[in-house]
C-alpha cells in the first residue's frame, strides 16, 4: 500500500497576533512538503537513500533508489526501493520493488545500482547489479553480475528472471544503465567495470529487452577514464538540444559527479574546466530529462563522525535543475517548482535589533552579526552581494549556541575569495581554525560584480546556488532552532536584498 510521505520537520505554527499584516517566521503551513526526502520511515526513524536511479514516465518522477537496509546477516542489504513526485516537494513512498535475498549462495544477496525503461508494449524492465561479498567461494562466477526485472502492471510489482546472469571478466561490474537507441533501433548498456587496470564504461547491444544475457553483444570500452585509475560509477548518458552527455561519479579522491559531452553522437569526448555537478555532497548523481527539462539526482550521505565528520554512505534525495549553457556547459540550479513551493515571504531579524535586509562588513579583520535563531520550517534564503578585496572569506555561519556577535557558530558557508572557491566547514573551532573543508567547488570572484545566492535549507541539508553557476550541497546536523549570522573574515564585502521565504 502506497503512504504519503511525512515531513521531518514539526508542522508549523499558523500566526495569531492579531493585525498580522507583516509575514512572521514559522507563519506558513508547509503541509508535509520537503526538499531532501530519504527512503521511507520504519516507525518515525528514516531509514537513509543510497544510490539513485530516476525514471521519468507519463507525468510522475520514479525515484528508484538503493535503500540503506539489511537483513539477518551483514550479508544481506540494499534493496531498491521507490518514491514517486509530481512537483520535487511532496512525496509518496511506494515500498521495496525489488529486494534483496536472504541465500548466502544467491547472486542477490545484496543489490547495486542499476537503470528502469519502458520498452514499445508497455512494459516496465529493470536492469541492476546483483552483489554477493562471497559470491564466488559459493560457487558463482564472481561476486557481482548484472541482472534483469520485469514488470507487466505499471510497476506494481516485478518479477525477477533467474536466468538472466551477465558477467562480466572481473568482480567489479556494476551500475548498468540502459537506454534506446532510436538511429540504430538496438539498446544500449553502460556498464561500470574495469579493463587492464584502468576504471572504464562498457557497452553492450541487444535489440531486445527480453533478450538472454547471452544475446547481450559487447561492443568494448564505450569510455576510458581519463583522469585517474579510480572506478567510474553509477553511469548515465543522455542526448539534450544537440549535445551528448555521459555523467558518472568519481570513486576516488574527489568524490563528485563528472560529466563529459560530445557534439556528435559517435564524436570524441570533452570536458569543461568546470566538470562537475556540485561537491562530494552530491555523489552517484544521476541525469534524467522530464517534459523538456534536465535535472540530476543523487543524495547527500550522513556523516560519519557526528556533526564534525566526513561524507558516509546513505542518506537523503538532493535534486537539481540543469541549466545548459549556449556552449553545451551544464550548472545546477535550483528547481524551479521548489522555489515556487517556497515563496511566501517570512522575516528575520538581527539580535541587536532591525530587519534582515541589508548588511555590510568594512574587511578588517573578522567581524558577524548574528540573527535569531533559524526556524524548524523548510527555508529559502536568497541575497545578492558583492566583494571588494581578495583577503579572505565571507558568508553564513550556523549552529551559534546563543546571541553573539563576532563569533562563528560550528559550520559555516563560506565564499572564499581569497582561493576562488565556494567551500563548506563543518569543524570550526574558532575564527582562525576552519579545519579541512567538507565540501567545496572551484568559483572565481570579480571585484564589485554583483552576484546572487540562493539557499534552501531542509533540516540538516542546505544547498547553495551561486549566481545560476555553481552549487554546493551541504550537510549541517544543528543548524534548526540554533542562532546564525552573516560574517565576514578580512573581505569588504555588501550583503543585500536578503530575504527569507517558506
Amino acid at each position: 500500500m502506497k503512504k504519503f510521505w511525512a515531513v521531518t520537520a514539526l508542522a508549523a505554527l499558523m500566526c495569531v497576533s492579531t493585525g498580522c499584516g507583516a509575514p512572521k517566521k514559522n507563519s506558513v503551513d508547509q503541509s508535509g512538503k520537503t526538499v531532501f526526502p530519504v527512503s521511507a520511515y520504519d516507525d518515525s526513524l528514516p531509514v537513509s537513500m543510497g544510490d539513485v536511479m530516476p525514471f521519468y514516465d507519463d507525468g510522475v518522477m520514479n525515484i528508484y533508489h538503493l535503500q540503506n537496509s539489511r537483513g539477518t546477516l551483514s550479508l544481506f542489504y540494499h534493496p531498491i526501493a521507490r518514491i514517486t513526485t509530481t512537483d520535487f516537494v511532496n512525496y509518496t513512498d511506494c515500498g521495496v520493488a525489488l529486494p534483496f535475498e536472504e541465500n548466502s549462495k544467491s547472486p542477490d544477496a545484496a543489490l547495486g545500482t542499476g537503470s528502469f525503461i519502458k520498452d514499445k508494449d508497455g512494459n516496465y524492465h529493470c536492469f541492476y547489479t546483483g552483489h554477493n561479498d562471497n559470491g564466488q567461494s559459493e560457487g558463482l562466477k564472481f561476486n557481482e553480475v548484472v541482472r534483469h526485472a520485469k514488470s507487466t502492471d505499471n510497476q506494481k510489482t516485478w518479477v525477477k528472471d533467474e536466468g538472466f546472469n551477465l558477467y562480466g571478466y572481473e568482480n567489479d561490474f556494476r551500475d548498468p544503465y540502459v537506454y534506446y537507441d532510436a538511429d540504430e533501433d538496438v539498446y544500449n548498456m553502460l556498464v561500470t567495470t574495469r579493463d587492464y587496470g584502468a576504471g572504464v564504461i562498457k557497452r553492450y547491444t541487444s535489440k531486445s529487452l527480453d533478450a538472454a544475457d547471452s544475446e547481450w553483444e559487447d561492443k568494448g570500452v564505450f569510455f576510458k577514464n581519463d583522469q585517474g585509475d579510480f572506478n567510474m560509477e553509477c553511469p548515465s548518458y543522455v542526448e539534450y538540444n544537440g549535445y551528448y552527455y555521459l555523467a558518472y561519479s568519481e570513486q576516488g579522491e574527489n568524490r563528485v559527479t563528472h560529466y563529459r559531452y560530445r557534439t556528435e553522437k559517435n564524436g570524441e569526448w570533452k570536458r569543461f574546466s568546470r566538470d562537475s555537478i556540485d561537491a562530494s555532497g552530491f555523489y552517484a548523481g544521476r541525469l534524467e530529462k522530464a517534459d523538456g527539462k534536465l535535472y540530476a539526482f543523487a543524495w547527500c550521505a550522513n556523516l560519519s563522525g557526528g556533526s564534525v565528520g566526513d561524507f558516509d554512505w546513505g542518506g537523503n534525495l538532493v535534486t537539481h535543475e540543469i541549466k545548459q549553457l549556449s556552449n553545451g556547459e551544464l550548472c545546477a540550479v535550483m528547481v524551479s517548482k521548489v522555489k515556487d513551493s517556497f515563496s511566501k515571504r517570512v522575516k528575520y531579524k538581527f539580535i541587536d535589533g532591525g530587519e534582515i535586509e541589508n548588511v555590510s562588513f568594512g574587511g578588517e579583520g573578522f567581524s558577524s552579526r548574528c540573527a535569531e535563531k533559524l526556524g524548524r520550517q523548510v527555508t529559502r534564503l536568497s541575497f545578492d552581494f558583492s566583494v571588494e578585496n581578495f583577503n579572505g572569506n565571507f558568508g553564513i555561519t550556523f549552529g551559534l549556541e546563543g546571541k553573539y556577535n563576532n563569533r562563528l557558530g560550528q559550520y559555516a558557508i563560506a565564499f572564499d575569495a581569497a582561493n576562488s572557491a565556494l567551500s563548506c566547514y563543518n569543524d570550526i573551532s574558532s575564527i582562525i581554525r576552519y579545519g579541512a573543508p567538507l565540501a567545496s567547488v572551484p568559483f572565481a570572484y570579480d571585484a564589485y560584480r554583483e552576484y546572487t545566492a540562493d539557499i534552501i535549507i531542509d533540516g540538516e541539508i542546505l544547498t547553495v546556488y551561486l549566481d545560476g553557476a555553481v552549487c554546493l550541497t551541504a550537510r549541517f546536523p544543528d543548524m534548526r532552532r540554533r542562532n546564525f549570522a552573516f560574517f565576514s573574515n578580512g573581505n569588504k564585502v555588501n550583503f543585500k536584498g536578503i530575504a527569507f521565504y517558506e
